[in-house]
């Protein structure tokens, strides 16, 4: 039998490589939670309800200062469109779209969006 957790919060001794990963990651989220950024042009990061973020993706024709914006929201990884054109505020723009957002995303948690969604306050 394998141990899930090697180590506690206040373990001594050398860290293992799965406890290195995991603490990488989730140094990589917080980071890029309280520094987003967002240029007006390419995928972003939209909130969903009051946690969840999603990746948003704009529209081609989509003018940059537009309010609001005409996003598609599409998976992280395999980049499939999760919805149609939803019209979303800029308020609800985090930043733009980092790699480590996608642990905060239903797609990857295994949950469906939400039945309907509103983005547009």
């Amino acid at each position: 039998m394998t141990a899930r957790f090697r180590r506690c919060g206040h373990g001594s001794g050398p860290m293992h490589p799965g406890d290195q990963k995991a603490v990488a990651e989730f140094t990589a989220v917080l980071a890029a939670r309280q520094r987003p950024a967002w240029t007006g042009r390419g995928d972003v990061a939209v909130r969903i309800g009051e946690r969840g973020l999603e990746r948003g993706r704009p529209l081609p024709e989509q003018p940059a200062d537009a309010d609001p914006v005409a996003r598609v929201l599409i998976h992280p990884d395999t980049e499939t469109a999760l919805t149609g054109t939803l019209h979303c505020a800029h308020a609800r723009i985090h930043g733009a779209w980092t790699d480590p957002y996608r642990l905060l995303t239903h797609a990857l948690a295994g949950r469906n969006l939400p039945a309907c969604i509103d983005l547009s306050t």
